[in-house]
């Protein structure tokens, strides 16, 4: 049997502002190629938050997650 690993980090806390604004740390910026006017999608899964990917990365993301559906 394949042994999986996962591969999540926890990185930092953010804090939403009142105007409901999340600031995402530099570090996390860079790692994820984010730019200004770019377009997020949070993923999310049984009501849960799950994260953030650019609109650009989602074919990428789900070539990945069908991948590992089939290991």
């Amino acid at each position: 049997m394949k042994e999986k690993k996962c591969e999540i980090k926890l990185y930092w806390t953010v804090t939403v502002w009142p105007k409901w604004q999340l600031v995402i740390p530099k570090e996390i910026r860079n790692k994820l190629k984010i730019k200004p006017g770019d377009s997020i999608t949070v993923l999310m899964k049984n009501d849960k938050f799950i994260g953030l990917v650019r609109n650009e990365d989602i074919t990428e993301l789900m070539e990945y997650v069908n991948n590992e559906k089939k290991d």
